[in-house]
């Protein structure tokens, strides 16, 4: 397996990415960004061995002009392949939007809220470490820009830090994650999966869609309900992290606490690992 820091971190822009581009990929739940090995596309590693129950979905969504959305199941079920969302063809590759020098400061009025530095990193926390088969099949992209979907409310005052530490003030979070895809004309995404076997694939635009159609493919992989009680998504994560092929060891984990029980949001929230 390669370690993480072998690899490059994503490629940054401070292009704003647009919030109503031609294909939005939407990331929420139990899922692990990282760059792929020139840091131009993305692997995003689906959690499949989680203790609390997790159903993976594929959906797109379908966005007429003046027409209400239309939703599409792509696929329901853990991946048995890997699921390529790619441009045709691709053009600036895969960023992150950083609109701002490192570092980047958490309680900054300043901050740009689809500010990609959101998401909680988990490679300064574990340096090296990389998801192991627990998280694959992947699904990868080779374009977008990425920025934060859906920031934690502000009532909401995570602390991350090691078991029996205080914590670090994260003030608010990426609740989900999103890539904007703008094509050029007569550009197209291609998503190719497998599903029980056989081998499936949608272009859009689709041919009969009229002009102006937008898209929006969402991976969601959370619990089949919202449910009242609390639960720690969070430690969820360290089921399939390694380290030079072991598992973190308990006293190295961190813990993200929310000092209240998690709502329809977070704490199951996606995290990236992009190397410093």
């Amino acid at each position: 397996m390669c370690q993480m820091s072998s690899l490059m971190p994503f490629k940054t822009t401070t292009t704003p990415p647009s919030i109503n581009a031609t294909v939005t990929v939407r990331f929420s739940g139990l899922l692990l960004l990282k760059p792929g090995p020139k840091g131009n596309t993305c692997e995003v590693g689906v959690h499949r061995t989680s203790t609390s129950p997790h159903a993976f979905q594929v959906m797109l969504i379908v966005n007429k002009p003046k027409q209400p959305l239309t939703f599409i199941r792509l696929l329901t079920g853990p991946l048995t392949g890997d699921l390529n969302i790619e441009a045709q063809p691709a053009t600036n590759g895969f960023q992150v939007f950083t609109p701002t020098p490192e570092p980047f400061v958490r309680n900054d009025d300043g901050n740009n809220e689809f500010d990609f530095r959101w998401a909680v990193n988990m490679s300064p926390l574990h340096p090296g470490a990389d998801f192991n088969g627990g998280a694959r099949p992947v699904a990868r992209l080779n374009e977008g820009i990425l920025y934060t979907g859906n920031l934690s409310p502000e009532a909401f005052r995570p602390m991350l830090g090691q078991q029996g530490t205080r914590g670090t003030p994260q003030f608010r979070i990426a609740a989900d994650l999103a890539a904007a895809i703008d094509l050029a004309p007569g550009s197209t995404v291609m998503i190719s999966w497998d599903q029980s076997g056989n081998a499936r694939n949608l272009e859009l635009p689709r041919p009969l869609d009229r002009e102006g159609t937008t898209y929006t493919i969402v991976l969601l992989n959370e619990p089949p309900g919202i449910g009242g009680e609390g639960h720690d998504e969070f430690a969820e994560y360290y089921g399939v992290l390694e380290v030079g092929g072991a598992k973190i060891k308990p006293a190295e984990r961190f813990l993200l606490d929310f000092g209240q029980p998690g709502s329809d949001e977070i704490p199951c929230m996606p995290v990236v690992l992009n190397p410093r």
